[in-house]
């Protein structure tokens, strides 16, 4: 069932799979990273992890990479009026939250009508985000998510939300306003009664504003997943145990973007 998921291969595209030089793309975008942080000092770590914090040379660091790549042509032409348009939505949503209103409402906006060239691009940012998470964790690559990334498909199988990081809320209420950025890693939603996947999520954090995205299997997919790709379903079913015999709290989860 190739035409709905392919296997990881190392050394191949996350987003179109073709065989050539790869480069990585940013878990928080290179320009975000440049605005907030300016010169200033940054680390890489985790709230209640128990790591030691890195430090990261700056915004170019291969710490700040997916360890999956894109060949040239994904990380150039075919993803990059993406890359720009999210750079506009974030612009905007930080206006709406500094007037105090909900980030979410950015979609009134009439640049943003649903269906809409730069409506379906922002769209197409948070697809490639989530194929490259796929891709650090070798998992198969959802092939309409991929197509949709690189706009060879206009159908759009992403959901988005949009509210404050509670993380960042804690810290500034303390701190104050500072720099701060997070990403949500991959999270697989899993069916407790038939130990099936049912969705893949993470999340972005671009100071004070958290988008929450993610994509629902069909019924079809989640055959081929338990059929065709077994290591990745059989882990999705190892964490799923897990997560049972060790449940996370109710502020833990909300933390987690759920």
């Amino acid at each position: 069932m190739g035409f709905l998921f392919e296997p990881y291969q190392d050394g191949r595209c996350c987003l179109c799979g073709v065989a050539a030089p790869l480069t990585g793309e940013h878990k928080v975008k290179a320009s975000a990273i440049r605005a907030m942080f300016g010169s200033d000092k940054m680390v890489i770590g985790q709230f209640g992890g128990g790591q030691a914090h890195r430090n990261v040379q700056g915004p170019k660091s291969k710490a700040l990479h997916h360890s999956a790549g894109l060949c040239a042509d994904c990380n150039g032409a075919r993803t990059q009026p993406a890359d720009r348009e999210f750079d506009r939505l974030h612009r905007l949503t930080l206006a709406h939250h500094a007037a105090g209103t909900e980030p979410i409402t950015v979609f009134k906006d009439k640049r943003y009508a649903e269906g809409g060239a730069s409506y379906l691009n922002v769209f197409r940012y948070f697809a490639k985000l989530l194929c490259c998470h796929m891709g650090d964790v070798h998992g198969p690559r959802p092939v309409s998510a991929s197509a949709f990334a690189t706009g060879e498909l206009d159908h759009n199988r992403v959901f988005l939300g949009i509210d404050g990081d509670p993380n960042y809320r804690d810290w500034s209420a303390v701190s104050g306003e500072h720099a701060y950025a997070a990403h949500g890693g991959l999270a697989i939603i899993m069916d407790r009664k038939t130990e099936l996947p049912s969705r893949i999520q993470s999340y972005l954090t671009l100071g004070p504003i958290r988008y929450r995205y993610w994509m629902e299997f069909a019924p079809i997919e989640v055959t081929a997943l338990a059929c065709f790709h077994q290591d990745f379903w059989q882990a999705a079913r190892a964490a799923m145990h897990e997560y049972i015999d060790n449940p996370p709290t109710d502020e833990q989860l909300e933390r987690m973007g759920f």
